[in-house]
């Protein structure tokens, strides 16, 4: 007896729809699907995962429509890009720091112009 096919993501169009960011306040980021409201994870890319994970955890988002349903998305996307950019810029501090330690140990002069510079 023939063993069944795997499904596969490829074969089932298993991708990020552009219209599930306004629908369903879901944004894609690095492979996979994001709420805004509570940055969730949805575990597969499906419209039904999604559609679901909206309807039972965020009823009171349904009630904005039109111009105020965009201004609470452009909000969401903000402030999401805002938590992204606080970990990138200590990333780069921290990355600095190292180089400069490496550079001359013993001086904490180039310690503090580092500091002074990258937080301007």
């Amino acid at each position: 007896m023939a063993e069944p096919k795997k499904r596969k993501v490829e074969s089932e169009c298993r991708k990020f729809q552009t219209r599930w960011e306004s629908e369903y306040f879901f944004k894609e980021l690095k492979g996979t699907c994001v709420c805004l409201i509570c940055t969730e994870t949805v575990a597969v890319m499906k419209e039904y995962n999604v559609r679901r994970h909206y309807e039972t955890k965020h009823q009171a988002y349904a009630s904005y429509t039109g111009a105020e349903r965009e201004q609470k998305l452009k909000q969401r996307v903000a402030l999401l890009r805002g938590q992204q950019q606080y970990f990138f810029r200590a990333q780069i501090v921290q990355e600095k720091a190292t180089i400069a330690a490496m550079r001359s140990p013993n001086s904490s002069q180039d310690m503090a112009s580092l500091f002074q510079t990258s937080t301007s």
